[in-house]
């Protein structure tokens, strides 16, 4: 219940700073599959921030709604920092957002690699100051992960909303 409590206070949190700076937000989700952008939702003003969110849970919609390179998928896999990168510059295009986050990974407890076992999300930002990307490793059940995720990467929304004007 403490990991909804901090979603919840991050989200009004970002609805209250990009409400004052008039900044506008869209999410890219594959993994969480439009959690982060239902969360921000739940937040009274949220209309005032929030312009969209993509679930693009295959590659196929990742290339189709946010176009994302098949040369990044076949090379890095969707499961990439490349691949979270070209999602969240996709969905600012998209939907003409201030900032964009995404998210791509393996929640579990199937599917991962060696390299990026299940638990492993790449959180992705970008903004009018460029963009980013983090790799994080999450522990739990599938549902522990994705909000792990979620709380990551409105926490990264915070951040860069803070810092544009």
């Amino acid at each position: 219940m403490e990991l909804e409590q901090d979603i919840y206070a991050l989200c009004q949190k970002l609805v209250e700073t990009c409400a004052a700076k008039g900044l506008t937000v869209s999410t890219a989700e594959s993994c969480t599959a439009g959690l982060v952008a239902a969360h921000i939702a739940d937040v009274s003003g949220a209309s005032a921030c929030l312009k969209g969110g993509a679930v693009t849970y295959c590659d196929e919609a990742k290339q189709a709604l946010l176009g994302v390179s098949p040369s990044t998928l076949h090379s890095f896999t969707a499961v990439s920092r490349q691949t979270a990168l070209e999602m969240a510059t996709g969905s600012r295009q998209v939907y003409a957002s201030d900032i964009a986050v995404s998210t791509t990974g393996y929640a579990g407890p199937g599917g991962g690699t060696e390299e990026d076992p299940a638990g492993t999300v790449y959180i992705g930002i970008a903004s009018k100051r460029g963009h980013q990307a983090w790799c994080c490793s999450f522990a739990g059940d599938r549902q522990q992960v994705r909000l792990e995720a979620v709380r990551f990467a409105l926490d990264q929304l915070l951040c860069e909303s803070m810092e544009l004007s």
